[in-house]
């Protein structure tokens, strides 16, 4: 719920999200995939197959950013399309990065501090080699591309999310499951999870990342506004998403601890959700600064 949706709601549109010192300070990082590989994509992680990496293994279709030195032109005469030659031993990981837009994630500045995780994602899966895929969800729809590891589309990926608006009503379990190919991988849900459909369907969410191949995280951004709420009297909350009608109330102390209860309750079952899944979860506060958010309060999701 908002509180005077005309100010809050503004994003800062000239924020450079991505710039040379944040390159410098989050490409050091790798992030920790503990599902290893089967895929067969060149990177620098070792896959579960044996054999050298010079051994063919199979083929898949060319996607941007491949080596061209890669391509079967036998094959690509016989189905005028790309395909490139894969290896056994030396296997990309893939690293999907969900990242949901829906209108709540205006409120606060969330949309500013979940497209910088994005980024920071998509920067380390990247320098890594793993291959990235990147999915933008509005609403139950989502917009994607899909990224061969290397530094050369990391500027390709930081533009697509610093695209991104924020738009409608969101519904991520509609939206994820509606993507139908996910490689196996790490997937990463940057969301505020402030949705019906992910309380009721959150759980069956996960079992279905399970299920992809994927060994999932949860980041939820919460503003500080939503945290720690500083505000008394009266106020007209208008939910950001319009599925519920403004609300005229009057705020004091006894209405700010049933807040802080629902809250809880709110975050648990977010955690719950993730724990009876085993899948990690983090809050990732947008009142603190996003440089200890990254290297102090996620540094386990990392290799160093």
């Amino acid at each position: 719920m908002n509180d005077n949706p005309e100010n809050k709601n503004l994003t800062q549109e000239d924020e450079k999200l991505f710039d040379a010192a944040f390159v410098e300070r989050i490409s050091r990082l790798k992030l920790a995939i503990t599902k290893k590989s089967s895929l067969g994509y060149q990177g620098r992680r070792r896959s579960t197959l044996k054999g050298s990496s010079a051994e063919f293994s199979d083929y898949r279709e060319y996607v941007p950013g491949d080596d061209i030195r890669r391509i079967d032109w036998n094959v690509y005469a016989r189905l005028d399309k790309p395909y490139v030659r894969q290896y056994m031993e030396e296997r990309e990981s893939a690293v999907n990065i969900f990242l949901d837009m829906s209108a709540s994630m205006a409120f606060g500045k969330k949309d500013i501090y979940a497209k910088k995780l994005a980024g920071a994602m998509a920067l380390m899966a990247l320098s890594n080699l793993d291959r990235t895929g990147l999915y933008i969800i509005y609403g139950d729809k989502v917009d994607n591309i899909r990224l061969a590891g290397g530094k050369n589309n990391i500027q390709r990926a930081f533009d697509t999310i610093e695209k991104a608006k924020c738009s409608q009503a969101g519904d991520i379990v509609s939206a994820v499951r509606s993507v139908p190919y996910i490689p196996s991988g790490l997937s990463i849900l940057i969301s505020d999870f402030c949705q019906e459909s992910f309380l009721s369907g959150g759980r069956e969410l996960c079992r279905y990342l399970s299920y992809r191949g994927q060994k999932s995280i949860l980041l939820q951004v919460l503003s500080e506004e939503e945290l720690r709420p500083g505000i008394t009297g009266a106020h007209l909350l208008v939910d950001s998403e319009k599925v519920y009608d403004p609300v005229r109330i009057s705020i004091d102390d006894k209405v700010l601890k049933t807040y802080d209860r629902e809250l809880d309750s709110f975050l648990y079952e977010i955690k719950k959700i993730a724990k009876d899944t085993g899948i990690r979860y983090y809050l990732c506060d947008t009142g603190i600064s996003f440089d200890r958010l990254i290297f102090d309060k996620l540094r386990d999701i990392y290799d160093v």
